[in-house]
């Protein structure tokens, strides 16, 4: 954008939409081919999306839980709390959330002694979409409800609506395969955290709003709306690593040193992340 700071708003290398549109009717496609149970040695994704979302955010921000208008922090909050609980569960490698929907990302069973071992739940579809989905609703309406005492509102009016997420899963024999998931949901929030910014923009009116992604980081530009909230422009990655930390051994009664898995925001751009291939930190190592 002429005359901008590019710190101020990543702008990926140009593909053209049709091209990302073909790879996520790739990875729909495969998404609808699962079915029955996914082999242990391959990847499984489940994408989780929000049901009746767009009524329920009107009236919390009416009701006083979430901000009155633009982007809403508080919401954020919660699905990357979701988010964090579905990785904890499935044990999953990497996850990615971005307004009302998410991304996790579980890796192939281990193999032990020469055999290799299934997934959780015998790798059954349905059983880890519907677990998926319910977990993720359940979590979601307590964070709310929370919220709502929290605020010292009542939850009359959302208990009509019932905001719920729903659940399709995947079946990929690679990470490189996977990834294409990540890779087109990223670009879908690189194009829509924009436009929401400029919808929710006082005096954006229905000309700007018109305009092409690159047009309107320019209008937000010019009228001093960037950098974007990290989240609204970009989507939050979170993925597993092993780090070091002090351990008691019983047997020993002494400290030591070992290594553990936990779950870390990764920061930046998405698909600049997945360019660099930075979306993994390296883990730590006992010396």
């Amino acid at each position: 954008v002429d005359g901008m700071d590019p710190a101020l708003h990543y702008l990926a290398p140009h593909v053209p939409k049709v091209r990302w549109t073909e790879l996520g009717d790739l990875v729909a496609g495969r998404e609808k081919a699962t079915f029955g149970a996914v082999d242990g040695a391959r990847w499984m994704t489940l994408r989780l999306d929000g049901c009746g979302f767009s009524k329920a955010v009107r009236l919390m921000r009416k009701k006083g839980v979430l901000e009155p208008s633009g982007f809403s922090a508080i919401f954020a909050e919660t699905m990357v709390s979701c988010l964090r609980l579905l990785l904890e569960h499935f044990n999953g490698a990497i996850g990615y959330t971005q307004s009302d929907e998410m991304v996790i990302f579980i890796p192939p069973a281990s193999i032990v002694r020469g055999e290799q071992q299934g997934h959780a739940r015998n790798g059954r579809v349905t059983k880890i979409a519907t677990l998926a989905a319910s977990l993720c609703t359940a979590h979601f309406v307590m964070e709310l409800s929370g919220r709502c005492i929290t605020a010292g509102v009542g939850l009359e009016g959302l208990s009509q609506l019932l905001p719920h997420f729903d659940c399709r899963v995947g079946s990929f024999s690679s990470w490189e395969e996977a990834r294409s998931l990540l890779l087109w949901r990223a670009y879908d929030c690189s194009v829509n955290g924009v436009s929401d910014a400029v919808y929710h923009t006082p005096g954006s009116g229905k000309a700007i709003q018109s305009l092409g992604k690159r047009e309107k980081i320019g209008w937000l530009y010019a009228h001093g709306h960037l950098p974007l909230p990290r989240h609204q422009a970009y989507g939050t990655v979170i993925v597993k690593v092993k780090r070091k930390v002090d351990g008691h051994n019983p047997k020993t009664g002494t400290t030591v040193a070992t290594l553990r898995g936990v779950y870390e925001q990764v920061d930046g751009p998405v698909l600049e992340l997945a360019r660099r291939d930075a979306l993994f930190p390296k883990d730590d190592e006992l010396a």
